[in-house]
């Protein structure tokens, strides 16, 4: 009797095995982070991300010529949580009055617990003053390869499938 149920038992173990791979490769959802140029309409930019992972945005201050550092989270829901500023100094266009922790380190003064959230970016990057942006502390994108005044738009999108394509 035994021996009769080994074949089926071994045939419902692979087709579930089948069953899950399928669903992994074309339909487990999972969220990318999106660089987009608006203009070419072309994506320059497709990395795997996800709620908690952090970005940082280098610029260039472009009237004091100083660096300016942002730091983001990305939320459960793909939003975009800025917590923190890093600026070497304060002048035009660099906010000084907000109620937030501020502290002084390495030359750069500190505003945190900001909390504000975006859904998206969209920048008007400059090969000059944009520097780069690090996911989890790894360099990701130079702003200086795309050509000045590109339009970019940063996103998070949920794709279907690690397999799939698009």
């Amino acid at each position: 009797m035994r021996q009769k149920f080994l074949p089926v038992l071994l045939f419902a173990a692979a087709a579930a095995v089948v069953c899950a791979a399928a669903w992994w490769a074309f339909l487990a959802p999972h969220m990318v982070f999106q660089l987009y140029d608006r203009k070419n309409e072309a994506v320059v930019l497709e990395v795997p991300a996800g709620p908690g992972d952090q970005l940082r945005l280098e610029i260039e201050h472009s009237f004091e010529h100083i660096p300016w550092f942002e730091y983001y989270t990305i939320t459960d829901e793909g939003d975009f949580n800025l917590d923190a500023i890093a600026v070497a100094g304060y002048g035009a266009g660099i906010p000084a009055g907000m109620s937030v922790p501020t502290h002084i380190e390495d030359g750069l003064i500190w505003m945190e617990e900001i909390n504000t959230v975006f859904e998206q970016f969209t920048w008007t990057t400059s090969a000059t003053y944009m520097k780069g942006l690090q996911l989890n502390g790894e360099e990701i994108f130079d702003f200086r390869s795309l050509p000045d005044a590109s339009r970019i738009r940063g996103d998070m999108i949920i794709r279907r499938g690690y397999l799939s394509i698009g």
